[in-house]
């Protein structure tokens, strides 16, 4: 069929990567395994018929993509924005950035802790940062959660992510800034 070394370098090199994009449309770590299990048969079954089109890599993310989606397909993880409840004189996520009329950063992030001094130099590598941001990226609708591991963690270009998630490249913008700001709130909780 093939030969057995470049698919085992494949599998070492992508299957990490394939399951933290599973990872992103389930919480559930047994459930993300099965589908990088089903995409990786998917790929040995649809070889022949690559046509080239893309990337390999592509093409892989895509086939995790199309199984997640099959795998979670009645699963509905999204709340409306109205039903965040932001009490009046509370701090909110739009907090975050300098107005759209400031002289220098109009409409760039704020810095997320002005007391640099207090911050310990290993707080984002302590267990308890890294436990809740993964709790975090669990959360977030499957949408975003795999806009940002494609653009964050695995290093995608926004064309590739908005190729394999079939998004225009206005709404991949949107759920990464959404999946960001998420993720930012939960960093902020743990390093105050």
């Amino acid at each position: 069929m093939g030969d057995e070394d470049a698919f085992r370098r494949l599998l070492a090199d992508l299957g990490p990567s394939m399951l933290r994009v599973a990872r992103a449309y389930t919480p559930d770590d047994q459930v993300a395994a099965e589908i990088v299990q089903e995409a990786w048969i998917a790929v040995l079954r649809g070889l022949e018929d690559f046509e080239g089109r893309s990337s390999l890599r592509t093409w892989i993310f895509t086939i995790v993509r199309n199984c997640a989606r099959r795998r979670v397909k009645g699963e509905v993880r999204s709340a409306p924005l109205s039903s965040l409840g932001v009490d009046h004189g509370e701090e909110t996520e739009l907090d975050c950035f300098f107005p759209a009329n400031h002289p220098r950063w109009a409409s760039c992030w704020t810095t997320i802790n002005t007391r640099w001094e207090s911050l310990p130099e290993d707080a984002l590598s302590t267990q308890e940062a890294t436990a809740a941001m993964a709790a975090k990226l669990r959360s977030l609708p499957p949408t975003q959660a795999a806009v940002i591991t494609l653009r964050d963690v695995e290093g995608l270009s926004s064309e590739e992510t908005c190729s394999l998630l079939d998004l225009s490249p206005a709404n991949q913008r949107v759920l990464l800034h959404r999946a960001r700001l998420a993720m930012r709130a939960t960093l902020r909780e743990v390093l105050e």
